[in-house]
């Protein structure tokens, strides 16, 4: 496999980490404190819709050191502007073979994401499915910005930040959060992955995932909201990537 590196995807860089490259990257930064940038951000069809219309989310994750493709979308598309993909490299896929691997250093690690109930359920699930990584405070996403400010200044030996809020404010966390804890490794795993580990939501069974029918399977748990984002966003999706492909 080739060395993962950025592309330009039009309005966003993209990065070509498969989940192995992916985890061989936060293993390097674990060891080396003094490297920078430090955050792991995704991009899938719902994020670059995002990205498209909102200038701040977009400086955001192009300051990022790895945009992975989270979406079979992206993966797809990804050869009309250049760039090879080898893989999708699903967040939750990646924090699992991240958690399961057996030559990391110990972290401590700080979970952001979901509500109060269910984040601390996924932070005692993660730290219980682990041997290395240990979830010392969990913290519901539904705060205001001044709350996440003075909780992260209680972190700053914290070896890991996770989060899961959902765009844009996962990406306003990260960005806060490599400000204020600038050794940690911060990392976005996506809300839907708290919600796995918190039980709340069943994960797509692996044969969807391989096929790159994730969203599907969300589709059919959660109608109602998530009809505009798969049905109408995948559309305008591609409307935005044909304007960028004429346009460039």
């Amino acid at each position: 496999m080739s060395e993962p590196y950025d592309f330009n995807y039009g309005i966003l860089k993209c990065s070509t980490h498969s989940k192995a490259q992916l985890i061989l990257e936060i293993k390097t930064l674990l060891a080396d404190k003094n490297i920078r940038p430090r955050i792991i951000n995704c991009v899938n069809a719902h994020i670059y819709n995002m990205a498209a219309i909102d200038p701040c989310l977009r400086e955001k994750l192009n300051a990022s050191r790895i945009i992975a493709a989270d979406g079979m979308s992206i993966v797809w598309t990804a050869r009309l502007f250049g760039g090879k993909i080898p893989e999708r490299c699903n967040m939750t896929e990646a924090f699992r073979i991240f958690l399961a691997e057996p030559n990391m250093p110990e972290t401590k690690a700080v979970l952001f994401g979901g509500k109060d109930n269910e984040v601390q359920i996924a932070a005692d699930a993660i730290t219980n499915s682990s041997s290395h990584c240990r979830v010392i405070r969990a913290v519901s996403g539904y705060l205001d910005d001044d709350c996440y400010t003075d909780i992260l200044e209680e972190l700053q030996d914290v070896d890991l930040i996770l989060i899961g809020m959902g765009t844009p404010k996962s990406e306003q966390i990260a960005d806060l959060a490599s400000r204020m804890c600038p050794q940690a490794v911060t990392w976005h795993i996506g809300g839907g992955t708290i919600l796995f580990y918190a039980g709340v939501v069943r994960e797509a069974p692996t044969w969807l995932r391989v096929a790159g029918l994730q969203w599907l399977h969300r589709l059919c748990l959660e109608p109602r909201r998530m009809w505009k984002r798969y049905l109408i966003g995948n559309l305008k999706f591609i409307y935005l990537i044909t304007k960028e492909l004429l346009r460039g």
